[in-house]
C-alpha cells in the first residue's frame, strides 16, 4: 500500500467527503497525515518486525558500517552456519583484522521516516497486512483533539488489528521464519 491510499482510506474513515461524492480537502487534516502514518509505521513494526537480510563482504580492516536502517541484528552467518563472536557497536560489525569473510546478516530493520515531504507514492517497509492497519491509527489520532467524536473506536480496531498480525515474518526470498531462533 502507498502513503496516497492509506491517506485517502482515512479520509474515507473521517467521511471527509463533500455532499458530491468528492473528497473534500481539509488542511488541518492532510497537515497532520504524514507524521501520524510515521508514527503509525514504526509502532506497527515494533510489534511485527522488518526482518531484512544482507550479505557482507569483511573487507580485512578490522571494521565496518552496517546499513543505516540496521535496528537489531538477528543473527550473522557465514556459509550458512551462525557465527558468535562478531562484535557490532553503534552501527559497526567489528571483526578481526585480516578476515574477509563473506558474511549474512539478519537483522530488524528501523522504517524510514516519513516525512511532511515525503511522495504518496512512497510504499509502507511494514507488512501488507500491518499496512492495512495503519488508516485506523492516523483515523484516531486526527480524532484525538475533537471532543465531539469519540476516537476509541478507530484505536481499538487499530489495536486489534494489530494483535492479530503474525509475529513471524518473511525474509525476503521467501524464507518464514519465527524471530529469534538460531
Amino acid at each position: 500500500m502507498t502513503l496516497g491510499e492509506a491517506k485517502r482510506r482515512v479520509l474515507m474513515l473521517l467521511d471527509e467527503y463533500s455532499a458530491g461524492g468528492e473528497i473534500s480537502v481539509d488542511a488541518d487534516v492532510n497537515a497532520k497525515m504524514n507524521d501520524f502514518f510515521d508514527m503509525a509505521q514504526r509502532d506497527a513494526a515494533t510489534w511485527q518486525p522488518i526482518v531484512r537480510r544482507v550479505v557482507l563482504l569483511l573487507d580485512g580492516t578490522g571494521s565496518m558500517d552496517l546499513p543505516g536502517d540496521v535496528s537489531r541484528v538477528i543473527r550473522v552467518r557465514r556459509n550458512g552456519v551462525c557465527v558468535p563472536g562478531y562484535e557490532i557497536v553503534d552501527g559497526k560489525l567489528f571483526a578481526p583484522e585480516g578476515d574477509q569473510s563473506q558474511l549474512t546478516l539478519d537483522y530488524i530493520a528501523s522504517p524510514e521516516k516519513i516525512t511532511p515531504d515525503t511522495a504518496d507514492e512512497y510504499s509502507f517497509e511494514v507488512s501488507d497486512e500491518a499496512a492495512n492497519c495503519l488508516p485506523f491509527f492516523v483515523a484516531a489520532q486526527q480524532l484525538i483533539a475533537d471532543l465531539v467524536v469519540d476516537y476509541g473506536a478507530f484505536y481499538n480496531l487499530y489495536l486489534q488489528m494489530r494483535a492479530m498480525l503474525p509475529r513471524s515474518t518473511v525474509i525476503a526470498g521467501g524464507q518464514r521464519q519465527s524471530l529469534y531462533r538460531r
